[in-house]
């Protein structure tokens, strides 16, 4: 009896992991060059901002639920377009101290910015940002004020 437990457990343990790691991870670096500066690597399953944006409060999205009825397709849309192109540089912008660049890298988005103070780069699975901005549609869609 207690290994059928021990499996039951384990069967939901792997079916969570797999739902929760689906969409693969959120990886974000922000490394300061300060003698003591931050060195911060965070690397979280993306699929915690779809389940974050199911619990959004109603009243900070009732605030912006115009805005967004406005921008969320097009976020839904571009995610989709984007997933169809190569790997490309889609910004890139350059001055004396600083450097930012946005690139379509692998099956998501990377996002760097590099000057003399800091070295920071975020990159987000393109499924991710449809299926987060797909929640948040739906909860716009339905008047959730």
């Amino acid at each position: 009896m207690l290994g059928k437990i021990a499996l039951g457990f384990l069967v939901t343990t792997v079916a969570c992991s797999a739902y929760v790691l689906q969409d693969g991870f959120v990886h974000v670096s922000v490394d300061e060059s300060a003698k003591n500066g931050t060195h911060l690597h965070i690397i979280v399953p993306a699929e915690l901002a779809t389940i974050a944006a199911h619990f959004a409060p109603p009243k900070k999205f009732a605030e912006h639920q115009r805005e967004l009825r406005a921008l969320l397709p097009a976020l839904k849309l571009s995610a989709q377009e984007l997933a169809k192109l190569p790997d490309s540089v889609l910004v890139e912008v350059r001055d004396a101290h600083e450097h930012v660049l946005i690139c379509k890298a692998g099956d998501g988005i990377s996002i760097e910015e590099e000057s003399p103070k800091e070295h920071v780069k975020v990159w987000v699975p393109l499924h991710a940002i449809y299926d987060t901005a797909e929640v948040l549609q739906e909860k716009a869609g339905n008047g959730t004020e």
